[in-house]
């Protein structure tokens, strides 16, 4: 258990001037505050708060930040309020304690929403002093290694969330030793079973692993002398998680993992790292391709190191990092190593930490909180590649980026009228990806606006965001387009009246027509409240009548990707996505299904059979085991006695029509079947809407 000596001691080490009048205060006011509380482990609660302390401390991190680590429950967990913290320790401290308290008894939509809630939060407040961010890591460290007294249930979601989020965080703060360790403890908990298999092979291995890292730190060095350069040799062995990793990457076993030892070379100046690289290579061969210049181009975090593969004794494969002691306090610190404090407010302009600006976009934008999460995971996960634009700029983007990636990297409205480009002076597509060392200028058109085949080759949640912003905001313009479009053409209604708008529950007639133009408002509602017939004819469905109806060409179902594109004489028809019957000068809005997406639709589903007896009357049978009644057949045959058939279904959505199509394929005359598309032939001759 951590004592409150362990913590001074380690603030002496790198700050022999702080107040530790103010940490020894902290501490007794978190005591006496947290008196009578337990952890579920049975533990003193203060213990935990001192773990976290002791975590920052030995960072380096500044006094404000240790005494801030042991207060950072007492608001969320004690009767002690903000202002009292404030009162006591000073406005610096209680930013800092604020920052990394939860959300309080705030009533939200979803958990999804007060766990955005949480992270925007501890973002914004991150965005002002990014102790926070460290206080934060250091709170869950200590959690993580005290996660086995808690329900399975609890353990996995706080596991799942330190892998997705607080692991990559430490990454991009640059702690690295964090990073491992937070992934190491929540990979034992959700897979125990392949995390004690690797921890037991790598056991067993130990001995000889442990001689060959010797040996190989014995030649290094050696080498390296000869040459009169000074060095350290430190080698390691991977951790669980990086390996388990690495055999999912290259879908091999842990027997084919060759390189489980990783060597560092540190030595006193950046010239001498790549004398040392050099030397290396001398004494082993380069894996080509494998090498990469992290000083010339450091990493977002600050990281830099040569980094080298080599094939080493019995032809086993060596990964080498070669630093500088400076590049080394970075690599093992991160941030505490590199961060300077000017009256008690860290410097967050710096280039290293535009990703933090870029987290904070996607949860300030939260209006759907699944997806403004799911975009701050995957921007945590991306690892680089270094472009430069026209004027030399450098821009770090994920690796398998494209040029359109770049082109919104460089600013919105950019993506938005990007045309083609010039990468390296050759002309280039918007979807080639961008390799290390590129020079990227974008040419752009004010005729230009975003597609939706954008979305199948960005890669940066930035670039798909700001996509899926546009054509939000887009489709809000035509749904009210359509909406006025549907007053005019079919109730002949020019404007809405004030109890009309309160009948449709829309504060502005601007919103009213959004609803009608989305679709939001059943067609015999919206006779009701005009009191006007409608004046086209509309799809029927069980004795509703309905303004949007299923086209023809593509037939959707709930649960397919669909637009609504409103056609004269027609009224609003559905389509599914990519229907190339859809043009770009329609007016359309994008189609989300009601979860309750009661009613029938019709589908086709494409079978090829062996023409045996009774394989028609089998095929019937299993559609309607199935609760699907048939509209309509077509059938002929092909050669090698293959007969084609063409069933029109109804189904209620994607989920029965993917039990129709497995207990099809179950059938043993059955050698292929799907579900197809009609093109305009089969749509005219073919069956009814």
């Amino acid at each position: 258990m951590p004592r409150l000596t362990e913590v001074l001691e380690a603030v002496a080490a790198r700050h022999p001037k702080a107040d530790f009048v103010r940490i020894k205060r902290a501490y007794v006011f978190a005591a006496n505050m947290h008196e009578g509380q337990r952890r579920r482990s049975g533990e003193p609660y203060i213990q935990h708060p001192l773990a976290a302390a002791l975590t920052v401390a030995r960072l380096g991190m500044d006094e404000p930040s240790v005494s801030a680590a042991l207060l950072h429950d007492v608001v969320e967990d004690t009767p002690a309020t903000l202002d009292e913290v404030r009162s006591r320790f000073g406005d610096e401290i209680a930013m800092l304690v604020d920052g990394v308290t939860k959300v309080g008894r705030i009533r939200f939509r979803s958990a999804e929403h007060r766990q955005l809630e949480n992270y925007r939060k501890m973002l914004l407040a991150t965005a002002k002093d990014l102790r926070v961010l460290v206080i934060k890591l250091a709170d869950r460290l200590h959690n993580m290694r005290t996660l086995g007294v808690l329900p399975a249930d609890k353990r996995r979601r706080i596991a799942e969330e330190t892998l997705h989020l607080y692991a990559p965080l430490a990454h991009r703060l640059g702690i690295h030793w964090m990073k491992q360790e937070l992934e190491d403890l929540a990979f034992a908990q959700l897979d125990p079973d392949s995390y004690q298999a690797i921890a037991e092979a790598i056991r067993k291995r130990a001995p000889r692993l442990h001689a060959v890292r010797e040996r190989i730190e014995k030649v290094l060095a050696e080498a390296l002398a000869r040459h009169g350069l000074q060095a350290r040799i430190e080698g390691r062995l991977k951790h669980i998680y990086g390996i388990y990793e690495k055999m999912q990457r290259k879908r091999v076993d842990f027997d084919e993992i060759y390189d489980l030892v990783a060597f560092r070379i540190i030595v006193p100046e950046v010239l001498d790292c790549y004398r040392a690289l050099g030397i290396v290579h001398g004494l082993y061969r380069p894996i080509p391709g494998r090498f990469k210049d992290y000083i010339a181009l450091p990493k977002p975090n600050g990281y830099q190191s040569l980094h080298t593969a080599v094939i080493g004794p019995d032809q086993h494969r060596m990964e080498i990092q070669i630093r500088t002691e400076a590049m080394h306090c970075v690599a093992e610190e991160g941030i505490a190593a590199h961060w300077a404090y000017k009256e008690g407010k860290g410097r967050n302009d710096d280039l290293r930490f535009v990703w933090l600006r870029r987290m904070l976009d996607f949860v300030q934008a939260g209006e759907q909180p699944e997806e403004a999460i799911e975009n701050l995971r995957l921007d945590l996960f991306m690892q680089e590649v270094f472009v430069f634009s026209r004027d030399g700029d450098l821009f770090a983007l994920p690796r398998g980026a494209t040029v359109l990636d770049f082109a919104y990297a460089v600013h919105t409205e950019v993506g938005h009228h990007a045309v083609s480009a010039r990468v390296n002076g050759e002309e280039s597509s918007l979807d080639r990806v961008l390799r290390n060392g590129d020079q990227v200028e974008i040419i752009t058109s004010a005729d230009q606006t975003p597609s939706r085949s954008w979305l199948s080759f960005v890669q940066t949640p930035r670039a798909r965001y700001a996509i899926r912003q546009w054509f939000r905001r887009h489709e809000r313009e035509s749904a009210v387009r359509l909406g006025r479009r549907l007053l005019r053409e079919v109730f002949q209604v020019e404007t809405l009246e004030e109890a009309q708008l309160q009948a449709l529950e829309a504060e502005s007639e601007e919103e009213a027509l959004a609803k009608i133009g989305r679709g939001e408002v059943k067609l015999e509602r919206l006779s009701e409240i005009l009191g006007v017939h409608a004046r086209m004819p509309f799809l029927a469905r069980e004795g509703e009548r309905l303004w949007v109806r299923q086209a023809e060409c593509c037939r959707p179902i709930p649960g397919d990707h669909a637009i609504g594109v409103f056609r004269a004489e027609r009224g609003m028809e559905l389509h599914r996505l990519g229907c190339p019957e859809v043009t770009q000068a329609e007016e359309c809005i994008e189609i989300r299904w009601p979860e309750d997406s009661a009613g029938r639709y019709l589908a086709e589903v494409e079978i090829e059979a062996r023409n045996e007896r009774g394989v028609l009357a089998r095929i019937s049978q299993a559609i309607a085991d199935a609760g699907c009644s048939i509209e309509d057949l077509q059938l002929r045959q092909r050669a090698g006695k293959i007969a084609h058939m063409r069933f029109l279904v109804e189904v209620s959505g994607r989920k029965q029509l993917a039990e129709v199509l497995r207990a099809l394929r179950k059938l043993d005359p059955v050698v292929w079947v799907a579900r197809s598309f009609p093109n305009k032939s089969q749509a005219r001759a073919g069956g009814a809407s």
